[in-house]
C-alpha cells in the first residue's frame, strides 16, 4: 500500500513553490539520500504553515517510511529521540529532526502515548496532530503537497481548529492546549479564534495542564509572552482559566495592567512576567518559579525585579549610581516599568518624576569600573579589623561608598575611611550596597 493512499495530492501553491525553490542544499542532500534509499519523505508541520503565511521558516522538520534503525545508517546523525521514531540529520553544518511514520495508542498520562508503533501510511501519521494548520506535508520530488484536513483553507479563513475531536487531541497531550494558546498569536495577522468547539474544549481541558512537567509549561508560556498580540492571548487565558490553573494564583486583570505588556519595550520574557505579577505577593512569584521549574538564574532575577517594584532611587547622583550599579542592564528597563504603572500608584510616585529619573539616570557620569577598590586585606592593614562579619559589613560600607561617589583610586577611599565610624561595634545597621 502507498503510504499516501486515502489522502488526495495537492498542487503546490504559490507560496509553497516559493519554499521549494528557497530549500537549503543541506535539506535538499537529505532528500535525495531518502530517494537513494528507496523511501518517501516529506517536509511536515509548521515549516509548510510558516510558508503559506509568508511567515520566516525557522526550522524544517520531516517524515519517512524508514524506521529509526534504518536511519542510523545516514553518515552524520544523532539518536535524539529514537524512542518515538525521531533521528536528527546533521547536512552542511544544519540539523534536520526526522521521524518516522507511526501510530500511537493510549496517553494515559495525558502527557505521552503509552504505545508508539512505526507506520507506513502518512494519512494516519498526519491525523494524530494537534491542529489542522500543522497537519500537512509536502513532497519535494514530486512537487505536491498533502493536506487531508484542510488546514491551508482554514489558514486563509484565519481560524483556528483542532484534527479530529478537540477535546480528544487535547487530552492526547495538554500541551497542545497552551500551543493552540500560543498559534491564536499571529503577530501583524492579529490574533485568531479557535472555533467554537476547540474553545470550549481548552476550558474543559485544562486542569490536564497539571499533569504537564513546569519545564514543558514554561517554554510554551515563554513564546506567548513574547509574542506581538501577548496583552490580548493573557487576557484570554485569563478569562479562560488557564492562568489560575498553571500559577494556582487568582488573577485581577483589567484591561490598563495587561495592555501594559503591549507598551513594554524589548522582549525580555522575565520582564513581561514581572508585569503579571506587579501585584501577587512575593510568595506567588516564589511558587510559579519552583512549580515552572525555572533556572535559578531566572528565579533569582523574577524575584528580584518582582521587589523592586514601587520602588525608585531618589534624585540624587548618589542613590541613582547606587540603583544602576545593583540593577545593572536592567536599571533604566525597571524605571521604564515604574513609569508604565505609574497611573495606577494612587499617592505613589507620579509619571513625570519617574522620568525625571530616567532623564537623570542617563546623564549620570559613572566610573567604568566599579569592582570593589578595597579588598580584605587592605582593610584589615588599614583599621586592625579582623576576618568576619564586622570586616565583610565594612568592604560593603566602603564599596556603596565607591558607587556612591564615583571614586576611583584607594587613596580616595582611604580618605573616605577616615570620615566614617567604623571603630563601633554594632554594625548591624551599617549603610548597605543594595536596592531597594
Amino acid at each position: 500500500m502507498e503510504p499516501t493512499s486515502g489522502i488526495n495530492a495537492k498542487a503546490l501553491t504559490p507560496e509553497l513553490r516559493r519554499m521549494v525553490q528557497n530549500l537549503p542544499e543541506s535539506l535538499l542532500k537529505i532528500v535525495d539520500w531518502f530517494e537513494e534509499q528507496g523511501h518517501s519523505v516529506w517536509i511536515v508541520g509548521g515549516a509548510i504553515r510558516n510558508a503559506l503565511l509568508e511567515s520566516p521558516i525557522v526550522e524544517y522538520d520531516l517524515a519517512t517510511t524508514m524506521i529509526p534503525e534504518k536511519m542510523k545508517m545516514y553518515p552524520d546523525m544523532i539518536p535524539t529521540g529514537e524512542k518515538f521514531g525521531t533521528i536528527t540529520f546533521r547536512s552542511k553544518g544544519d540539523f534536520y529532526e526526522i521521524t518516522t511514520l507511526r501510530t500511537e495508542k493510549g496517553y494515559g498520562d495525558g502527557r505521552r502515548p503509552d504505545e508508539v508503533e512505526w507506520g507506513l501510511s502518512l494519512s494516519v501519521d498526519l491525523s494524530r496532530r494537534d491542529l489542522s494548520m500543522n497537519s500537512m506535508a509536502l513532497d519535494v520530488k514530486k512537487g505536491v503537497y498533502y493536506d487531508p484536513y484542510g488546514g491551508f483553507e482554514d489558514l486563509k479563513r484565519k481560524r483556528i481548529c483542532a484534527v479530529g475531536e478537540p477535546k480528544a487531541r487535547l487530552s492526547e497531550d495538554a500541551l497542545r492546549i497552551l500551543r493552540t494558546y500560543r498559534f491564536m498569536d499571529q503577530g501583524i495577522a492579529g490574533v485568531w479564534i479557535p472555533e467554537p468547539n476547540l474553545a470550549n474544549a481548552l476550558r474543559s481541558t485544562r486542569s490536564m495542564l497539571s499533569k504537564i512537567a513546569g519545564e514543558r509549561v514554561w517554554s510554551e508560556l515563554k513564546r506567548i509572552l513574547i509574542g506581538k498580540n501577548a496583552s490580548r492571548i493573557l487576557q484570554q487565558m485569563a478569562d479562560d482559566g488557564i492562568l489560575r490553573q498553571i500559577f494556582n494564583f487568582d488573577w485581577m486583570l483589567d484591561d490598563y495592567r495587561i495592555s501594559l505588556l503591549d507598551s513594554l519595550e524589548g522582549d525580555d520574557v522575565l520582564d513581561r512576567l514581572v508585569i503579571l505579577f506587579h501585584d501577587a505577593p512575593i510568595t506567588a512569584c516564589e511558587q510559579a518559579s519552583k512549580s515552572l521549574k525555572l533556572s535559578n538564574q531566572e528565579k533569582k532575577t523574577l524575584i528580584f525585579r518582582h521587589r523592586c517594584l514601587g520602588h525608585i532611587p531618589e534624585l540624587l547622583d548618589s542613590t541613582l549610581r547606587i540603583h544602576q550599579y545593583v540593577l545593572g542592564n536592567w536599571a533604566q528597563q525597571h524605571l521604564r516599568v515604574e513609569a508604565l504603572f505609574a497611573p495606577l500608584n494612587q499617592g505613589g510616585h507620579s509619571k513625570s518624576e519617574i522620568h525625571e529619573c530616567i532623564s537623570r539616570s542617563e546623564e549620570l557620569v559613572t566610573s567604568p569600573s566599579s569592582k570593589s577598590l578595597a579588598t580584605g586585606d587592605w582593610i584589615m592593614s588599614h583599621t586592625n579589623v579582623q576576618q568576619g562579619p564586622k570586616l565583610g559589613a565594612l568592604k560593603n560600607w566602603l564599596h556603596r561608598e565607591q558607587i556612591a561617589r564615583n571614586l576611583t583610586d584607594l587613596e580616595q577611599i582611604e580618605t573616605l575611611l577616615c570620615t566614617l565610624s567604623w571603630h563601633e561595634d554594632e554594625f548591624a545597621h551599617w549603610p548597605k550596597l543594595q536596592f531597594p
